[in-house]
């Protein structure tokens, strides 16, 4: 035979034979169905091409962020608790995490992929409330709930997605009411600094190059805000990073899609708000969130547990991982017609974000087993 056959491609069976025509486990032939079995190994390349790609990728990540050694993205660990039962004392054990009591000490940290699932919980009852509210309006006709229905429908998204940040936060020395001031306050700072950026260097009509600016405006707006609140020394942990920047992150997305939703509704109407809202919502997972989340855990890597410098915010490592939170800001922005009603431009770049937030989440626990086998 000229193309050597390993494996039959009807069966799976071993070929020990290279020169037999058939498949000694379930009579396959190899020549008359030659075609096919191009075809089964031409499907193979193709799916090892995307393994290879996905691998060289993840490695490539990384390696920017300072890692070494096999990456381990643990998906299932993130979502693994959330279809299970757990105990009010379960709950409250995470809501006291962050004070000076309950915060662990550096050798007792854990290292593990953490198993969060509060977060599906505070989405749950975010969900609940949307929908009584919701049909407060469409049932009674009360126009009372247009503010609550703007507002928790552009909330649920971001929070329980910065709520699984702070789960995921393996060091447990941040606690759930400067989580919230930060979301708060920082969404509206970032905002605030945003909206000046804007007034100076005006985008304009939506465009390659407006998308551009709009990305690097956005993400200088969040990035000021949250280096901020990462200027200290506390702040120490790469998860750290990630969790303050998500929370300004979800800030800006609550306030942001607030504004598009009351927007949509004086201008157009009810359908148009709701459409705002669900569509901002589901994009919400993909966007401004991780966006900021990236850049706090690269700022983190570049002060290095230091007080942050100048320095730092111009160093490489930082750099590298800020350009490509404007690099998928702007992307996500640009008007790219695929001729598909699907957005798969979104789709891929939240994709590539959770790739990178995998990553870093892989990186920061092994920062703290790292610090943990000074302790041995």
């Amino acid at each position: 035979m000229n193309d050597d056959i390993n494996y039959c491609p009807n069966c799976g069976t071993k070929n020990l034979d290279k020169s037999s025509r058939f498949c000694g486990n379930c009579g396959f032939s190899f020549y008359s169905n030659k075609n096919y079995y191009r075809g089964q190994q031409y499907s193979k390349t193709i799916g090892e091409q995307a393994k290879d790609t996905f691998d060289g990728f993840v490695n490539k990540v990384n390696t920017m962020a300072g890692g070494s050694g096999q990456v381990e993205l643990n998906l299932r660990d993130l979502v693994i608790n959330v279809f299970q039962k757990h105990t009010i004392e379960e709950r409250e054990n995470i809501f006291i995490c962050g004070t000076a009591r309950t915060t662990p000490r550096e050798e007792e940290i854990s290292s593990e992929w953490p198993k969060p699932w509060l977060y599906s919980r505070v989405f749950m009852v975010f969900a609940v409330t949307f929908v009584i509210l919701v049909s407060l309006l469409e049932l009674f006709h009360n126009v009372n709930a247009y503010p609550g229905i703007i507002f928790i429908g552009a909330l649920a998204v971001p929070f329980s997605l910065l709520v699984f940040f702070w789960e995921v936060n393996a060091p447990r020395n941040i606690n759930i009411f400067d989580v919230t001031k930060i979301f708060f306050i920082g969404g509206v700072f970032s905002l605030l600094v945003t909206l000046m950026l804007d007034s100076m260097f005006s985008t304009g009509q939506l465009d390659y190059s407006s998308a551009i600016l709009t990305g690097i405006i956005e993400e200088v707006g969040k990035i000021v805000v949250v280096a901020y609140f990462l200027r200290g020394t506390k702040e120490k942990y790469i998860l750290n990073g990630l969790l303050l920047g998500a929370a300004v992150g979800a800030g800006f997305a609550v306030f942001e899609t607030a504004g598009y939703g009351f927007r949509a509704l004086i201008m157009a109407n009810y359908s148009a708000m709701m459409s705002t809202i669900y569509l901002r919502g589901i994009f919400a997972f993909g966007s401004h969130i991780v966006w900021a989340a990236m850049s706090g855990a690269a700022l983190v890597m570049a002060k290095k547990g230091n007080i942050l410098k100048m320095d730092h915010i111009m160093s490489g490592q930082f750099l590298k991982f800020f350009i490509i939170a404007i690099m998928l800001h702007a992307i996500w922005d640009m008007p790219i017609d695929i001729n598909s009603d699907i957005p798969f431009v979104q789709i891929m770049l939240t994709g590539i974000a959770w790739i990178i937030i995998l990553v870093l989440i892989s990186v920061g626990l092994k920062q703290i087993s790292n610090k943990q086998k000074t302790f041995t």
